[in-house]
């Protein structure tokens, strides 16, 4: 059976939610610590008792989320877990890189730090919002519609086949949300960030990011690693820096990884590796004959190390 670690993003972030560890808290400590280390911050507390208000903000949740994921690859490592896959969602590809080797624990929190401190700054907030109901085609051409730019109004991630996110100026994502709505959108949902990442406008903090990655040192990935805006899985190391510069800037093709690894392997489990069951819930509507486990469920959690 091939194990495929699945990271999830940005958005997973709640309150108090290291405690979801339950007694296996102290096994993760040394995630935290190099954490703290490498960033000067103290992420085990942001987990445990930072508000929600508090962890909606880039340079909070990025650590945050970050430091979660990898506390739970650490348990699953811990019980000899070693996936054959993996692949992260938006930020939770930087947890992914750990997992293939490609990239320590602290150069990662390095990375995602960076990556947070250059959002943070974008002087062009705009806005994403998810459609429900409509195939990627039909919001692709959309958008097309309301923006031919293509500078103010993307796909931002492609998640399922019928839950597209779009994102880019906050006008121009209003606009295309009620065109959405005439064409038979079944709902579409503002999402609260604070950028419209993977979109055009966040492209002013492209070239400093770009400068940052090329001073980090990477390694050949140890199992397959399916990359974001590609759709496809890593080649070498150039290909994995390039997706880690483009990405906070294009879109997250999630739909056509997922895709690609159901078609290329037989009898895979998937184990969403942070908190919370949004990747679940994306696996069920593309494939929900798949075997997904949640490691923040403790049942699961242990079904899953059963079987590996």
């Amino acid at each position: 059976m091939s194990v495929c670690l699945m990271f999830p993003g940005q958005g997973t972030q709640k309150p108090g939610m290291l405690r979801e560890l339950g007694n296996q808290i102290e096994k993760a400590n040394g995630v935290f610590n190099i954490a703290q280390q490498v960033t000067g911050r103290n992420i085990k507390d942001l987990c445990l008792t930072a508000t929600a208000e508090e962890l909606q903000k880039t340079e909070n949740t990025q650590l945050a989320v970050t430091a979660m994921n990898l506390s739970y690859l650490t348990l699953l490592q811990s019980e000899g877990v070693n996936p054959d896959i993996t692949l992260g969602h938006s930020l939770g590809q930087f947890s992914a890189f750990v997992a293939a080797g490609v990239l320590t624990i602290d150069q990662v929190f390095l990375l995602v730090q960076k990556r947070a401190e250059l959002m943070s700054k974008v002087q062009r907030s705009g806005m994403l919002c998810s459609v429900l109901g409509l195939n990627f085609d039909i919001v692709q051409e959309i958008c097309k519609s309301v923006d031919p730019t293509a500078e103010n109004l993307v796909v931002a991630l492609y998640n399922t086949q019928n839950q597209i996110v779009i994102g880019g100026d906050s006008e121009f994502v209003v606009r295309a949300e009620e065109v959405c709505k005439s064409k038979g959108a079944l709902r579409t949902v503002p999402i609260r960030v604070s950028n419209a990442f993977h979109t055009p406008l966040m492209r002013e903090m492209e070239a400093e990011y770009a400068d940052f990655v090329d001073k980090i040192s990477f390694s050949n990935p140890k199992c397959k690693l399916m990359l974001n805006c590609k759709g496809d899985f890593a080649t070498d190391v150039e290909d994995i820096k390039q997706e880690i510069k483009n990405q906070c800037c294009h879109t997250v093709l999630w739909y056509e990884g997922v895709k690609k690894i159901i078609e290329t392997t037989d009898n895979i489990v998937f184990a969403e590796t942070g908190v919370g069951k949004v990747l679940t819930g994306m696996m069920r509507s593309i494939d929900n004959k798949q075997n997904m486990l949640m490691m923040s469920n403790p049942m699961q959690y242990n079904k899953f190390i059963n079987i590996g």
